[in-house]
């Protein structure tokens, strides 16, 4: 029997829709389309689910995503990571995204999360990467102020204070009515205490001090300006300005009386006056004492109390018993010398000849 010719014509008409609805059925899934599954996932990390957003924004990789489709499957999936504290693979899906998609508006933000998710996981040469990344991109005015903060806090604390100073340095004129603006001049003024102590530069350390101040004239009562009162009495301290040193440590105290360094704030205005007013230093090194028993402990153990605090008080107990004898003794004997000076002159007068 003949097959007829139009019979595979038909077939041939049939098979470019049969091939059509193939490939929306793959770009469909069981689960709906591509923006089916970005927007179920969005919605199971609104509720803290995630787990089951990274199961959503994976299969819609696995469909026919555009490219805006795969950037924002692969920067929700790394939102859920983050939900889950699984940082580090967070950080490889930024950026992934940013790496595959360098035309992607949303390139530069990504870079910068992922810098921010890096800092997070404490890979402080990861972020700087990052961060630098995504200053190349030409962020947009929204992100670059934190970009550029964030860069130099990573900086400052892997040691490079120079380039966290060079980083920051315009960002005053910059960005005048930024809010992040107290927090800069304070990481610019740490930056130049950390870069005048490791160089010897009294110079960088009195314009740290400097910074301090204007922090603490502008923002009064900001938590950068309160914390700047401590970090100020240490460079005071290294300057050898001692009054002025014990004075910010004690305002310190006094607008942060919680602060798990109040109590070495205390030693170290105690510290500083020992020799000038022992009776105070005494009274703040047992207040010290109060401090470091009713608050938080430091993350820094190096900014707890020493072990020779209670060695100091009781010589500044006895420093102040003796001078007060001391200046009764000093008071006393000019009494004497006076009044035998005031003797003697009478003595004078009295032996002088009549006719002279």
């Amino acid at each position: 029997m003949r097959r007829s010719p139009f019979r595979y014509l038909r077939l041939a008409a049939w098979l470019p829709a049969l091939l059509l609805s193939f490939s929306l059925a793959r770009a469909q899934g069981f689960g709906g389309t591509v923006s089916d599954h970005l927007v179920r996932g969005d919605s199971l990390l609104a509720q803290g689910r995630g787990g089951e957003a990274i199961v959503q924004f994976q299969e819609a990789r696995t469909l026919c995503p555009t490219p805006a489709e795969i950037v924002a499957s692969l920067q929700g999936e790394a939102r859920a990571r983050l939900l889950m504290n699984e940082t580090l693979p967070a950080v490889g899906l930024l950026e992934e995204a940013a790496t595959r998609f360098p035309e992607d508006p949303r390139a530069s933000n990504l870079l910068y999360q992922a810098g921010l998710a890096a800092q997070r996981a404490g890979e402080a040469d990861r972020a700087i990467d990052l961060f630098r990344k995504a200053i190349d991109r030409n962020p947009t005015p929204d992100i670059l102020p934190p970009l550029k903060f964030h860069l130099a806090q990573a900086m400052r604390l892997r040691a490079r204070p120079g380039e966290a100073i060079e980083v920051l340095k315009d960002f005053e004129r910059d960005f005048p009515e930024h809010s992040l603006l107290p927090n800069v001049l304070y990481t610019l003024a740490i930056a130049g205490h950390d870069q005048g102590t490791g160089d010897g530069d009294p110079g960088k350390l009195r314009e740290s001090a400097a910074i301090y101040g204007k922090l603490i004239e502008r923002f009064p009562g900001r938590p950068a300006a309160i914390e700047a009162h401590f970090e100020m009495g240490l460079v005071l301290s290294e300057l050898g300005r001692r009054s002025e040193a014990a004075d910010s440590f004690s305002k310190y105290v006094s607008m942060n009386p919680g602060s798990p360094v109040a109590a070495a704030a205390l030693e170290k205005a105690a510290d500083l006056t020992f020799l000038r007013s022992p009776r105070q230093s005494a009274q703040l090194y047992a207040l010290a004492l109060v401090k470091a028993k009713a608050n938080p402990k430091p993350s820094d153990p190096a900014l707890g109390l020493s072990r020779w605090l209670p060695v100091k008080q009781a010589a500044a107990d006895v420093l102040s018993r003796v001078w007060v004898v001391a200046i009764l003794g000093v008071a006393v004997l000019a009494a004497l010398l006076f009044a035998g000076s005031y003797v003697l002159r009478l003595i004078r007068r009295t032996s002088q000849p009549v006719g002279a």
